[in-house]
C-alpha cells in the first residue's frame, strides 16, 4: 500500500512540475490599434511621426487596453512608419526599437 501511495504522490509532483507556463504574444495597443510583434526587421522601414507613448505595462497573460503593452514599458514611444500603416515603430526608452505589425483583427479600423 505504501509503495502504490508513494507512486501516486510521485506521479502527481512529477505532473505538476511538467505544466508548461505558456508562452505570450508581445502585443501593444495604440490609438484604439492593436499592433503584434513580427519577425521582420527595422532594415527599410523609416519612423515618420509620433502615434503615441505607452502609459503601462500590464502582466503578459493580460490583454492591454489602449495605450498599453504587455511586454514593453511606460514611456515607450510608438512611430508611424513612412509610408506604411500595418506598420508601427517602437522605441524603448533605452532606445531600442522593434518593428509591430498590425494585427489581422485591426485592419478594418
Amino acid at each position: 500500500m505504501k509503495k502504490i501511495i508513494s507512486v501516486v504522490m510521485l506521479s502527481w509532483m512529477l505532473a505538476a512540475c511538467s505544466e508548461e507556463t505558456g508562452s505570450y504574444a508581445i502585443i501593444i495597443v495604440i490609438n484604439d490599434i492593436e499592433y503584434g510583434g513580427t519577425e521582420e526587421t527595422l532594415d527599410g522601414y523609416e519612423i515618420d511621426k509620433i502615434k503615441g507613448t505607452i502609459t503601462k505595462k500590464v502582466p503578459a497573460d493580460v490583454f492591454p487596453a489602449n495605450n498599453q503593452s504587455n511586454v514593453f514599458e511606460a514611456g515607450t514611444t510608438v512611430y508611424s512608419v513612412k509610408g506604411e500603416n500595418a506598420f508601427v515603430i517602437v522605441e524603448e526608452p533605452d532606445g531600442q526599437k522593434h518593428l509591430m505589425q498590425r494585427a489581422p483583427s485591426a485592419n478594418n479600423k
